[in-house]
């Protein structure tokens, strides 16, 4: 999984952050089940899946604002 920066999602548009912020939340749900099962492997995906999804809606609400 490519680590995306918070330069990355500054020059991205609304539209792009709101789908990058849904395919997190989808993996952030799947890595969750594997992991409960003992399947996860990676288990810091989970910390680092919800770490971009803060930043990704950070940078929503700024753009609201904005």
């Amino acid at each position: 999984m490519a680590k995306n920066k918070v330069k990355d999602y500054k020059k991205m548009n609304q539209e792009d952050l709101k789908k990058e912020l849904i395919a997190n939340r989808k993996s952030l749900f799947e890595n969750g089940f594997k992991h409960k099962m003992g399947q996860l492997k990676e288990s810091h995906l989970l910390k680092e899946t919800r770490k971009n999804i803060a930043r990704i809606k950070t940078e929503l609400n700024r753009k609201d604002g904005s």
